[in-house]
């Protein structure tokens, strides 16, 4: 897979190059050993000079991302376990492993919400879970597991820790074809909705209580369909890590 870069705004172009790059080497699209696009190439996709390159590409060799190799390119250095990027490992985890720390990060960002959520929250939920029932109501898989995230984004950022909606996301999109394959098999849509409702209403009520005691039980709902699946990979592969299968449809998304 080749990275396509877009062009960037003349002000703080070389950290926003640097930010293009630290994200394709996080997502895996630069993976370890990956070896650059041209310098040509580079200012072509993002319309700036060879001077910004090259100063966005050292800043990276510095920090230890890059290796320049002169005469050769330069490639994604390997990094230690310690320096990888969060989504990078997260890849490599197991699903069950994943999900687990997952659940933890969704009952806290439940009760900060109950505690902090401002009407703009509240609003974002609710267009989140209107899309939701349409999706459901019209059958459109992809549709609700994007609305899905919305709604479960929107309560992180009602947190008021921006580091909540980051992990989510990236939690999320380490999960999203493992939990594809959850929503797909568990077909029943009605009371997963009424949980979300729910949920929605704790949080707009202030009763972090009550909304932690939803998420755990939208979460164990996804726990069962999780581990009757582990239970047949395992049954027919000899492996529990769902990350070795493509779902019948892959998302980018996580259905919770």
């Amino acid at each position: 897979m080749q990275p396509t870069f877009h062009a960037v705004q003349r002000q703080q172009l070389v950290e926003q190059i640097i930010r293009q790059l630290r994200e394709h080497i996080a997502l895996g699209v630069l993976g370890e050993g990956a070896k650059l696009p041209s310098e040509p190439v580079l200012m072509a996709q993002l319309g700036v000079g060879r001077s910004t390159v090259r100063e966005a590409i050292r800043a990276l060799a510095h920090a230890g991302l890059l290796e320049v190799r002169q005469g050769d390119g330069t490639y994604v250095r390997a990094l230690a376990p310690a320096d990888e990027p969060l989504a990078v490992r997260l890849r490599r985890a197991r699903v069950a492993e994943v999900h687990e720390v997952r659940r933890a990060l969704e009952l806290e960002m439940a009760r900060l919400a109950a505690g902090r959520r401002a009407e703009a929250d509240l609003a974002r939920m609710s267009a989140a879970l209107r899309r939701r029932r349409e999706a459901a109501a019209a059958g459109d898989g992809a549709a609700l597991v994007v609305a899905d995230v919305d709604f479960h984004v929107a309560i992180a950022v009602a947190t008021k820790n921006a580091i909540f909606a980051d992990l989510y996301r990236t939690f999320a999109a380490a999960l999203g074809e493992a939990l594809a394959e959850v929503f797909a098999a568990d077909g029943v849509q009605e009371d997963r909705t009424r949980l979300h409702e729910q949920l929605a209403e704790a949080i707009a009520q202030g009763d972090g209580s009550a909304a932690q005691r939803i998420t755990a039980e939208l979460l164990d709902r996804i726990d069962a369909v999780l581990r009757a699946l582990l239970a047949g990979v395992e049954s027919s592969t000899g492996t529990s890590n769902l990350n070795e299968r493509r779902p019948p449809a892959a998302s980018a998304a996580a259905d919770g």
